[in-house]
């Protein structure tokens, strides 16, 4: 009977549950549907995405040539210490060693004390003079002597004996002769003349100095010859026109002097034969040519004027490049990936777009590179910011539209094509 009353209360217990269940499951099925049939219908609508905001600048292919940059110091195309070869006191010096000034080509600079040359060339002089003298005197008695031997009153031996009078005066003179010319020689060393045209850059000695052969006397140097050696890499050489043909391609170079700029037109006058070992470049050789009046600043910017090409100046030299067609100079940020630039093309489209096309570099130039575009989109700009995903056909903005303010790239560009 127990038994028989468990089992009752089990099977009660579970119809329990099991009616509990149905309510659950019957409440849910009836608020889903009510839920349903009373939501509120939510129309699809597009979702405005933000257009990308870009700086551009123009575009404006390169009217000349390219510029090849180089730098170094201003040097004289010679220099060199004035010395005598031989020894003595110092009686004279020219003008322009003690002022530093200018001198010509065969000016002597130097004169040493020469009284024992000058002597010693007198006395071999006045020996020439009087072995001439007897030499004429015994030209008349040779032609005497051989008058009377041809008559008979003279014998062979007198006549042998005046020919060999003759032959031995005839060796004295030319030994007197050779005398004559290094007593000349000697004399010569004893005054140093200008090698070329130049000036006196430092002095060594005064008058009353005595100075042994080959000791300096002064440095000299060519003041009308400057140039300038400066390391071009391969890659600038191969585009500056004629280098290695014998012409001299035409260069100018600048030099800031008490905060002012100062520019001569120059040329290149030698190119090294070999690469230099360590930095792979190729010496060029820039030779000076004349201040020019643009790039003279007008009297009243210096009271001293316009200074000379001085010495150890240092000088941005600017090599006239090839001239290349359909070449247009960008910052150098602004290719992407060696040979991709990103445009902001506004060519028959209701919005501009991005325009990704292919260009190729041709010379940089620092912060400034000239890339060759062959066929450029019509009313297009050079984008100058960074994309995180650029992609072709993708909506822009040009930010000067909105914000009306220069690109910083348009400023350094202008700067570095005007240098």
């Amino acid at each position: 009977m127990n038994n028989y009353l468990s089992y009752i209360k089990i099977g009660l217990r579970e119809l329990f549950w099991i009616a509990i269940a149905g309510v659950v499951v019957f409440g849910g099925i009836t608020g889903f549907r009510y839920l349903g049939e009373n939501r509120e219908v939510v129309e699809a609508a597009p979702i405005e995405r933000p257009i990308t905001l870009v700086e551009t600048i123009e575009l404006k292919i390169i009217d000349g040539a390219l510029p090849i940059r180089g730098e170094g110091f201003i040097k004289p195309f010679r220099i060199a210490n004035l010395a005598s070869q031989v020894g003595g006191q110092v009686t004279n010096l020219h003008s322009s060693i003690p002022e530093r000034g200018t001198f010509k080509h065969g000016d002597v600079l130097v004169t040493l004390d020469n009284n024992t040359e000058r002597a010693t060339l007198n006395q071999t002089l006045a020996n020439i003079e009087g072995t001439q003298a007897r030499l004429d005197l015994n030209e008349i008695l040779l032609a005497r002597t051989e008058s009377l031997r041809k008559s008979g009153t003279s014998s062979q031996a007198a006549l042998d004996q005046v020919r060999s009078q003759r032959e031995e005066l005839s060796a004295t003179l030319n030994s007197l002769k050779a005398a004559q010319n290094s007593a000349e020689v000697a004399l010569d060393r004893k005054i140093v003349t200008a090698p070329f045209d130049g000036a006196v850059l430092n002095k060594s000695v005064e008058i009353g100095t005595v100075v042994n052969g080959g000791q300096a006397i002064a440095e000299i140097f060519t003041q009308d010859r400057m140039e300038i050696d400066v390391p071009i890499r391969e890659v600038d050489a191969a585009l500056i026109p004629g280098l290695f043909a014998g012409t001299f391609p035409s260069a100018n170079v600048k030099v800031k002097f008490a905060g002012k700029i100062f520019t001569w037109n120059a040329h290149v006058s030698r190119v090294a034969p070999a690469l230099d070992p360590r930095t792979r470049t190729l010496t060029l050789t820039v030779e000076l040519d004349e201040l020019t009046i643009d790039g003279a600043p007008d009297e009243n910017t210096l009271v001293s004027g316009a200074p000379p090409a001085l010495i150890n100046s240092f000088a941005k030299v600017v090599i006239k490049g090839t001239e290349p067609k359909a070449t247009y100079p960008i910052p150098s940020t602004a290719l992407r990936g060696g040979d991709k630039l990103w445009l902001f093309d506004q060519s028959d489209r209701d919005e501009p777009v991005l325009n990704i096309i292919t260009a190729d570099l041709v010379h940089v130039d620092g912060e400034i590179s000239y890339v060759k575009i062959t066929d450029f989109p019509a009313n297009s700009k050079l984008i100058t910011t960074a994309l995180s995903i650029p992609q072709n056909g993708m909506p822009l903005r040009d930010v000067q539209s909105k914000y009306k303010k220069e690109s910083p790239a348009v400023e350094i560009l202008e700067l570095n094509l005007n240098e």
